[in-house]
């Protein structure tokens, strides 16, 4: 029988493509046993009213209305818990699924019994229109995207939800949890046999604008880091992040780069607890 999958799609403010979303969603949806559930944000544009009539039109099974933006971890947490499902789907709403994209995704989950999660290819909607981009074999990850992440229920049980508390609104929470996973002997996977077009950052470039959202996406990014990698695994982003700081002169964004770090500078007393939280618990889900 097939294990069941939950589809958590968090919303705010997205009224139009939500509705595409869901609408591609059961379309495009062969595997036999899924529910849907809908988080919305305390949005203000109508999204609660078309989600109340596309659940009784049968496009989602669950609706969970929050009074205000409760961020993207705590959203999706409150879908897992309201979840019956075995897997976990995080889908954003601005995306679009193509053909057989949720049976591939569990296919690539169930291969091995330590993947904890899988990331479908997400596609760029101008890349899709020109169908240009390439297609690789499934490939092991440090991380994998949010917005189409297949997750093991019993993995999230163990190693814990979202981290709401360290990375809110938005921005590093799901590579926090990939690298909490891998650090407990998990594997990350990606799949290009299960795709998502993705129309890209709709919600947060509204919510936090863009210097803000820069700012947020580094220090989370960093934080994620410095919170998980040991000294040598941060050591091998060091080019990756030098290639980010040549790109913010170049755009103008360095000081607003350079503030980023310095949110995590400031903040190393808190760091070094949660590295030791993070270390206790993947001890413990090795030893088992």
């Amino acid at each position: 029988m097939n294990k069941k999958v939950s589809i958590v799609i968090l919303n705010w403010n997205g009224k139009d493509y939500l509705k595409k979303c869901l609408e591609s969603v059961k379309k495009n949806t062969a595997y036999p046993n899924y529910e849907v559930i809908v988080v919305d944000n305390g949005s203000v544009d109508g999204s609660a009213e078309l989600l109340e009539k596309m659940k009784r039109e049968g496009f989602l099974h669950k609706l969970i209305k929050n009074p205000e933006n409760k961020g993207f971890a705590h959203g999706n947490n409150q879908g897992f818990s309201a979840a019956d499902g075995d897997y976990f789907y995080m889908l954003n709403n601005d995306t679009l699924v193509e053909k057989d994209w949720l049976k591939n995704a569990v296919k690539v989950l169930e291969s091995g019994r330590r993947v904890a999660a899988v990331g479908s290819k997400l596609i760029d909607l101008a890349d899709y229109d020109n169908r240009n981009y390439k297609i690789l074999p499934n490939r092991e990850r440090q991380t994998t995207c949010g917005a189409a992440m297949l997750m093991r229920r019993n993995v999230v049980e163990k190693i814990g939800n979202l981290d709401a508390e360290n990375f809110s609104p938005i921005y590093g929470e799901e590579t926090d949890w990939c690298y909490r996973a891998r650090n407990s002997g998990y594997k990350i996977m990606e799949t290009d046999s299960s795709r998502i077009v993705h129309i890209g950052s709709v919600d947060t470039a509204r919510q936090t604008g863009k210097e803000w959202q820069y700012v947020l996406m580094n220090t989370n990014r960093v934080k994620a880091m410095l919170y998980n990698l040991s000294f040598l695994g941060f050591v091998r982003h060091v080019p990756g992040l030098g290639k980010i700081f040549l790109q913010s002169i170049v755009s103008g964004m360095a000081l607003h780069l350079l503030k980023s770090y310095w949110n995590n500078i400031r903040n190393l007393s808190h760091t070094r607890r949660e590295r030791e939280k993070r270390k206790r618990i993947a001890k413990r889900i090795k030893a088992e």
